[in-house]
């Protein structure tokens, strides 16, 4: 079990007391997280050719990925799976064993493009608003894999999510796949009225967790950098843990106030 699901069990069952001392533990631990990609996986069935600025282009596989993971640096403990979505179209990674060492020490601010060895060279800033919509797709695409039924319109659906990503990571970009129904849901994901495609399986976070290679990120040795659905931050999680105080409080004042009804 991951550490984001360990949480998510853990507020399912905790008292608001023990909401507020994971809310106080979580305010002081940031990117502290260290990922051990053993090895990954990705349905190769869709493809797509990526144009851009000078002539560039590259043919890809488009999907997002699922990694075994460990918590750490190594191989030590128990292995989850997680589901990754790319969101740098200029280094690559392997399909199957990998072994190797990620962080979130970084957060989605660019669009990693550094093709030198010298760190972040090159890179163009993002949005507000563009780190916004990736958050929205990475978590909607978690969604659709957990829930959806596993047809190929749900393939195309994810498929089309990891193109819009690539698009909205690099506006003048085009993510092209051939097949007009995965390139009309890259239109309608990466346009400007998203938010209104990415419905039928409940309500759409836009918080992430973005992922780096340990001790490469930032040059041109670095493996692709992915984001997937993560914990709100240590600021949105005081605000929640807020909330649950004052409904806790509002529920024992409305017990206080309960009249026992006498039946005649």
């Amino acid at each position: 079990m991951s550490r984001f699901q360990a949480v998510r069990s853990f507020l399912k069952a905790a008292a608001p007391a023990g909401v507020l001392a994971l809310g106080a533990a979580c305010a002081t631990e940031s990117h502290a997280a260290a990922y051990f990609l053993q090895s990954d996986t990705m349905d190769t069935s869709r493809t797509a050719n990526i144009y851009g600025p000078g002539g560039y282009h590259e043919y890809v596989y488009m999907a997002p990925l699922q990694f075994t993971v460990f918590d750490g640096t190594g191989p030590v403990g128990d292995a989850y799976q997680q589901l990754a979505f790319c969101v740098d179209i200029f280094h690559d990674i392997g399909l199957g064993g990998l072994n190797l060492q990620y962080d979130d020490n970084y957060d989605l601010t660019t669009n990693s493009k550094y093709l030198t060895s010298t760190p972040f060279a090159g890179g163009t800033s993002l949005t507000g608003a563009q780190i916004v919509q990736v958050g929205k797709l990475v978590n909607y695409g978690e969604l659709l894999f957990d829930n959806a039924p596993h047809t190929a319109d749900t393939v195309n659906r994810l498929s089309a999510l990891q193109g819009a990503i690539w698009q909205v990571v690099n506006p003048g970009y085009s993510v092209v796949s051939g097949v007009g129904a995965v390139d009309g849901y890259i239109s309608a994901y990466s346009g400007a009225n998203y938010a209104s495609n990415l419905t039928g399986y409940g309500p759409v976070r836009d918080h992430l967790t973005f992922i780096t290679e340990t001790g490469k990120y930032g040059t041109s040795r670095a493996h692709q950098s992915f984001a997937f659905a993560g914990v709100p931050e240590p600021s949105m999680w005081m605000l929640m843990i807020t909330g649950f105080g004052l409904t806790g409080a509002t529920l024992r004042r409305a017990r206080s106030k309960l009249v026992p009804i006498r039946v005649a």
